[in-house]
């Protein structure tokens, strides 16, 4: 597989039971892909929507890079009153989590229902 073979990073936003879910799919790890993950983040929360949840299921690959990208959305997200909810890790992005301990500073569900869930309760 060459560079040009692999799944480019993708985002598309939704909308479940009052919660913005942000898809991200392919690879997170360049500040080019940040930039319009930011983006779209700080125009979800200017329009007050603070309940995120970052469905990572079709992320198949993020390195340091992408670690701190999704701190930085955490961060944005809190400095509104808002929180931001993992789901859907794969075991490789999983790992990356514990293995750099952020497992103890995001919440992280097995799926996006779990995630809305946890929100709603």
């Amino acid at each position: 597989m060459t560079v040009t073979d692999r799944p480019t990073f993708e985002l598309q936003v939704s909308e479940q039971q009052g919660c913005k879910v942000f898809h991200l799919q392919g690879r997170l790890m360049d500040q080019q892909q940040a930039d319009n993950l930011m983006s779209t983040l700080d125009h979800e929360l200017g329009q007050g929507h603070t309940a995120v949840v970052l469905d990572l299921a079709a992320l198949q690959y993020m390195n340091s890079t992408g670690l701190n990208i999704l701190i930085n959305v955490l961060t944005r997200t809190r400095n509104a009153g808002g929180d931001v909810i993992l789901a859907g890790l794969s075991q490789g992005v999983k790992q990356l989590f514990v293995v750099t301990k952020l497992d103890s500073v995001f919440t992280i569900t097995a799926d996006v229902p779990a995630a809305i869930a946890k929100f709603r309760g």
